[in-house]
């Protein structure tokens, strides 16, 4: 994966986790698992973009807990993205999905860890997990 250049667009995204302990996936039609994330809208904060995002993907509600590290990349579109992550949490056991992804819900930890498609998102799972 190369480094986007410094302008990145930012946006945000969280690593939301239930009291069951299980982590928040969504699966897009192209194939990929990933967390939610997504562009920041006029006026949000990073936060209020989190949290956006995470309802609007997922169909959960859910509270910051604590930053997490921000992922660098190049999109498939060719776009410098910069996410910002937050540590979530929720006391949602069930999902509603925006209608971009095939597939979704809460799934263990080491279910989850394989189940992500993207080395920098089984690192920020880790992260997240030694941080919860």
């Amino acid at each position: 994966m190369t480094s986007p250049p410094e302008q990145a667009v930012p946006g945000a995204g969280g690593v939301v986790l239930n009291r069951a302990g299980q982590v928040l996936l969504v699966r897009y039609r192209s194939g990929g698992w990933a967390f939610p994330k997504g562009h920041i809208e006029p006026g949000e904060t990073l936060e209020q973009t989190a949290e956006r995002e995470v309802h609007e993907e997922g169909g959960v509600h859910a509270s910051i807990i604590r930053p997490l590290s921000t992922t660098r990349y190049t999109n498939s579109r060719g776009e410098p993205r910069a996410i910002h992550w937050f540590l979530m949490s929720t006391e949602a056991q069930e999902v509603q999905l925006e209608d971009t992804f095939g597939e979704g819900g809460f799934f263990g930890p080491e279910q989850a860890l394989g189940m992500l498609s993207y080395p920098h998102d089984q690192e920020l799972l880790r992260e997240a997990l030694a941080a919860s």
